[in-house]
Order: structure tokens, then sequence, then C-alpha cells
């Protein structure tokens, strides 16, 4: 008997074969999140760009919304990784080094409460809500060892700075009309660039952390 075909590509059928097909919709879904606007993408776009069909994608996330924390965690787990990997986060240069190397993080935070506004369960706000916990104190680690602060400064420090990213990214990415309003001046005033703008609260934030 043939393979049953989902959109072109052949059903996935081993364990292997399935974790190998969601990181292909992961990374396909990943591309659409930054490219486009969250309110106009769609399911059957991301199973178009995984090569799938819609039904086949539902198999893997049965809604919008579970398809972007899937993406989001695994740009979360990444970032997390990588701050683990270096011995301590001296603020604020290290922590702005660390989140300019994940731009998908940055441009995934600067929408996640428009993501998530609507189409989850209690249940499922309350798993995401504790994974981001679970990741924000694994984070809080190498600043705690840097700053000598205790875990709830630093956990604090760190949802001051989650706000800083979410503004300066919307702040240094508006949408085409008004990135190309801002070409001529007088309204050149408004340009921004992102990490000097990142760098700039970062080191606010940090100057009344160092205080406290």
């Amino acid at each position: 008997m043939k393979s049953r075909l989902c959109g072109g590509k052949k059903r996935a059928r081993t364990e292997a074969e399935k974790i190998t097909r969601e990181q292909q919709i992961l990374d396909a879904a990943a591309e659409l999140f930054v490219s486009r606007r969250y309110d106009q993408l769609t399911l059957a776009d991301v199973a178009a760009a995984s090569g799938l069909t819609k039904a086949a994608l539902y198999r893997y996330f049965r809604s919008k919304e579970l398809l972007f924390i899937a993406v989001y965690q695994r740009a979360f787990n990444a970032l997390v990784q990588d701050a683990q990997s270096r011995e301590a986060i001296n603020l604020p240069d290290d922590l702005a080094d660390l989140l300019i190397a994940h731009p998908l993080f940055c441009s995934l935070n600067a929408i996640l409460h428009i993501a998530l506004e609507t189409g989850l369960t209690e249940q499922e706000a309350r798993n995401f809500k504790l994974f981001l916990l679970e990741q924000s104190r694994l984070l809080a680690e190498p600043i705690k060892s840097a700053s000598g602060r205790d875990e709830a400064a630093c956990f604090q420090f760190l949802m001051q700075c989650q706000q800083a990213l979410i503004g300066c990214w919307h702040m240094t990415h508006p949408p085409e009309a008004a990135r190309k309003a801002m070409e001529q001046p007088p309204l050149t005033v408004f340009k921004m660039a992102f990490e000097p703008t990142l760098r700039n609260h970062l080191q606010a934030l940090n100057d009344a952390f160092q205080k406290g």
C-alpha cells in the first residue's frame, strides 16, 4: 500500500518522524510570525508553508495560539540555554548582548500579549505561565550570581526588562507606512535603532536595580 500523502509530504509515522515534522512546522511558523501580522496569519498559511494540509497540521497544533506558544517556548529555551552557558551575566551589557543575539525571541516577546489574549483554556494559560515562571527563574540565576542580589529582586528586574523589551521593539519596528513617513524630516526625530535603544533602557533599569 502506498503511504498516505499530506500536502505533498508523507505522513509521519514513527516518533522520530513526528518530532522532525513538528520542528519543520515550528520553523515555518517562526518565519511567518515575524514577517506577517499575527491577526492576519492563519493555520492554513502555516500548513502551506510547511508543505502540509490544514488537517495534517491540526494533528500537531489545534490552534494558532498553541502553535505560537510552542514557537515562543522553543525561542525562550534557546535564550535560557545561552544564558546558562555563561558563568554570569554582568548588567547591563551582558544582558543586552544576550537579548540582541536572539532576535526571534525579542520579536515574539513583543506580540506575546496580543497572541495570547484569547484562544486558551484556563489550564493551558496556567501551564504557559508556569513555563514562563520556570524559565525566568533560570534566567535570573546568572544575574543573581553577578549582582549578588536575591532571587526576588532579580526576578522583578527581569519583569521590568521584559516590559522595556516590548516597548523598545515596537518603537524601533514601526509598521511599513510609519517607517516610510519617518524617512523625511521633521519626522526623522522618531527614528530609533533597536540595539542602542534597548541598551539605554537596560542601563536605566540597572541603575535603579543597583540602588535597590
